[in-house]
């Protein structure tokens, strides 16, 4: 069986640049004051954090600072901004911490020591115009507030993006009811816009995503809500999908040992190019399981044999590359490639994710990073398992069970 056929999705594939009115509307706000998005999954938040830098810029602030979490995000962040001409500082928070005020990233899982870098930047007497930032829901709370002692309160222009269904990294507080920005200082008043419509997926898989995260949602105790009632600033919003992406392609779940893995994956990406050799595939692994590096190694090992070109980090340094031009194929965790977007995914070893009964937040990160990694692809999912876990069972009941999703209006 081939797992992955492109010509059946290459005339619509996705390649959207232009915003919708929602999007010119956050693109657009004030570049004076806070200002944030909150969207669904694939409903293009960086691509108006791109295009606010953009408007800054036209209007003359300067030094402008665009934060991320992860380097690949940073990268692609970096490159996209950089095509555009616009000459602005570009960096995860780990590498502008450590290199502009001294901040370590083992202070993060220290909560005396993490509240140091609200000091570190106070005394650096570093002043930015603007900050912009991506993922905003991994940032802890201590590192807003250092961003807010170092933005020039004449014009106060902070500008983030985020979503809590992809928190994966922590900040479960944020996920809690009556929990608002307010806390940490941010007025967004007004300047606040929701984006609910999925550009990214196609429906077949956004259903799949959907249906796969709302149990984790429910035994958090986490809310959600559809755009238009106006919900809650500590609800996850439920997002709806395009019409024009379905190309009627579902998502596949295979079994599959794990010592096969490696050279079926290599043998199902060669057959995918070698229809549509300009396109980007993303293999994707659990980010802490014992020996899953090995197994991306050997992935990539595998890939490689065939002539296949790709790239997979052993060190996080090594996540500073392009993920822009194209084509690309890239073997890394599903954590690392938060905000990376491919043609198509395989996720090799969805059994490898657990529920943790003791802790329910340690569990729903858990989930959400499977979600987020189910959520990277356009067009073609493929998860692989080896054996049938409550997990497995989970996905299989959420391909089976009748669509939960709304179009677009």
């Amino acid at each position: 069986m081939q797992w992955i056929d492109f010509q059946q999705t290459v005339d619509q594939r996705l390649n959207r640049e232009q915003l919708d009115d929602q999007q010119s509307r956050a693109r657009n706000f004030n570049v004076n004051g806070h200002a944030l998005v909150r969207g669904v999954a694939g409903s293009g938040k960086s691509l108006v954090l791109r295009n606010r830098v953009e408007k800054i810029v036209e209007e003359r602030l300067n030094p402008v600072l665009v934060l991320s979490y992860n380097r690949f995000m940073r990268g692609w962040l970096k490159s996209t901004l950089e095509k555009k001409g616009l000459n602005v500082e570009c960096s995860t928070f780990h590498q502008w911490g450590y290199r502009k005020i001294g901040y370590d990233y083992k202070y993060d899982q220290d909560d005396t020591l993490r509240k140091k870098v609200i000091t570190l930047a106070e005394k650096s007497k570093l002043q930015y115009q603007a900050i912009l930032v991506d993922e905003a829901q991994d940032f802890y709370d201590e590192w807003f507030l250092a961003l807010l002692k170092i933005l020039d309160p004449q014009t106060n222009s902070l500008f983030f993006v985020y979503d809590n269904t992809q928190s994966v990294y922590g900040q479960p507080h944020r996920r809690k009811s009556g929990w608002s920005w307010a806390r940490l200082g941010i007025d967004i008043v007004g300047r606040a816009q929701i984006f609910d419509l999925n550009y990214r997926n196609s429906p077949e898989i956004l259903e799949l995503a959907w249906k796969f995260i709302q149990p984790a949602l429910d035994k958090s105790g986490i809310r959600y809500d559809k755009r238009e009632n106006s919900p809650a600033i500590d609800r996850i919003i439920e997002p709806k999908k395009k019409t024009s992406r379905s190309s009627g392609v579902k998502p596949l779940l295979v079994q599959l040992n794990f010592s096969e893995m490696p050279t079926e994956i290599a043998r199902q990406v060669k057959k995918a190019l070698e229809d549509c050799p300009d396109s980007s595939i993303g293999i994707l692994t659990h980010p802490t399981y014992p020996n899953t590096k090995a197994l991306r190694s050997s992935i990539s090992y595998e890939l490689r044999q065939l002539g296949i070109r790709n790239h997979a980090p052993t060190r996080s340094e090594e996540r500073d590359g392009n993920v822009v031009n194209r084509p690309y194929v890239i073997v890394d965790s599903w954590n690392a490639l938060k905000g990376v977007e491919f043609d198509a995914v395989i996720i090799a070893g969805v059994d490898l994710a657990t529920e943790n009964p003791h802790n329910p937040d340690l569990d729903f990160e858990e989930m959400a990073g499977l979600y987020t990694a189910m959520t990277r692809t356009k067009d073609h999912l493929v998860m692989l398992y080896e054996c049938r876990t409550p997990i497995v069972e989970q996905i299989q009941s959420a391909l089976d069970s009748p669509d939960q999703l709304s179009y677009e209006s």
